[in-house]
């Protein structure tokens, strides 16, 4: 991963980060939109991993639906550097918050694959 994208707060497998003030900008902006925050894919596919566990949890008739619905959006905002992977979550939550379709989680897990691929 390039030290400039590297996040503020590392997920705990992340390495840790020195920064100097000379280092320039932590995120680089893309076509006139900047990221949030750097993309880490292991917090994505965690964020991914505990929205499933709610989802199935709340067809079970338990009250996780709102916290789901927030793991989602953390994916989400945790995939900006990869915008297919990016678009995809971000439909799917909307979709679930629309009228409760559940995210195609195998394709979810593939554009993850590929991602993982390129780098």
């Amino acid at each position: 991963m390039k030290e400039h994208l590297r996040p503020r707060r590392p997920c705990r497998d992340c390495p840790p980060v020195e920064r100097r003030p000379t280092d320039g900008p932590l995120v680089i902006p893309r076509r006139s939109y900047t990221p949030s925050r750097p993309s880490c894919i292991e917090c994505v596919e965690k964020h991914l991993g505990a929205a499933y566990v709610l989802l199935t949890e709340a067809r079970e008739g338990y009250a996780y639906r709102l916290r789901a619905v927030g793991h989602l959006f953390e994916a989400e905002d945790e995939s900006q550097e990869w915008p297919d992977l990016h678009a995809a979550i971000r439909q799917a939550r909307k979709a679930y918050q629309a009228d409760g379709t559940m995210p195609d989680w195998n394709t979810l897990e593939a554009l993850i694959d590929q991602v993982r691929l390129a780098q």
